[in-house]
C-alpha cells in the first residue's frame, strides 16, 4: 500500500485512482467530523462530498510533506459551516467561549483522568453513551477529535478555528462533566 505522501504526489500529478484511495482512507473521519459538527446525517453527507470536491480542486496547491487529515477537516468545517448558514441554523461552534471568565481551577493544568481512563472505569458502553449524550455538541465533537481521531490540541484548534487554549479549556470542562455523569468514575 502506498504511503500518503506518495498518494498525494500522484494525485497532484493527475492520478485519479490515487485521489480515490485518499478519499477512501479519509472519508470515514471526515464524515464523522461533519456529522458531529452539524448534527444532521443528510447535511453531513453533503458536507463530506463538498469537502472532497474542494480537496480535489485544490490538491495541487497542497504541500505533500504536511499531514492531509487536518487540511481535509478544515475544508470540512468550512463546507459544513456554509451548509448550516444556508439552513440559517446556529453553528454549534459559533458560541465557543474564550478563556475569559474562567476560574483558576478551570485554567490550571489538567489533572483529571483522561477520557479513555474514564471509559475504562465505566461498567458498560451504555453508561458511556448516556454520559456523552449529556455533554454539549461541541464538547462531544472535541472529545471525539481528541480520542477517536487522536488529534493534538493544536490541530483541533486549527480545525475548529479557535485558539488552542480555548480547546484545552473546553476539553477540561468536558472531562469534568463526563466524570460527573459516569456513576463509577471515582
Amino acid at each position: 500500500m502506498a504511503d500518503e505522501q506518495e498518494l498525494i504526489e500522484q494525485a497532484q500529478a493527475g492520478d485519479d485512482s490515487a485521489f480515490d484511495t485518499l478519499v477512501a482512507r479519509h472519508l470515514p473521519s471526515v464524515y464523522r467530523f461533519v456529522a458531529r459538527f452539524t448534527g444532521k446525517p443528510d447535511l453531513a453527507e453533503d458536507a463530506a462530498q463538498e469537502t472532497f470536491v474542494k480537496a480535489w480542486r485544490n490538491i495541487k496547491r497542497f504541500d505533500p510533506a504536511r499531514p492531509l487529515a487536518p487540511w481535509l477537516l478544515q475544508i470540512a468545517r468550512n463546507a459544513a459551516t456554509d451548509l448550516l448558514r444556508k439552513e440559517k441554523r446556529t453553528l454549534p461552534f459559533a458560541q465557543i467561549e474564550s478563556d475569559e471568565g474562567l476560574t483558576f481551577a478551570e485554567r490550571e493544568a489538567d489533572t483529571e483522568p483522561r477520557a479513555d481512563e474514564l471509559f475504562a472505569r465505566a461498567e458498560s458502553a451504555e453508561e458511556v453513551r448516556n454520559a456523552l449524550a449529556q455533554l454539549a455538541p461541541r464538547e462531544q465533537t472535541l472529545l471525539a477529535l481528541r480520542y477517536d481521531d487522536e488529534l493534538p490540541f493544536e490541530e483541533i484548534a486549527t480545525i475548529l478555528g479557535v485558539p488552542a487554549s480555548t480547546v484545552r479549556s473546553i476539553h477540561r470542562r468536558a472531562l469534568l462533566r463526563l466524570k460527573a455523569a459516569l456513576p463509577h468514575a471515582t
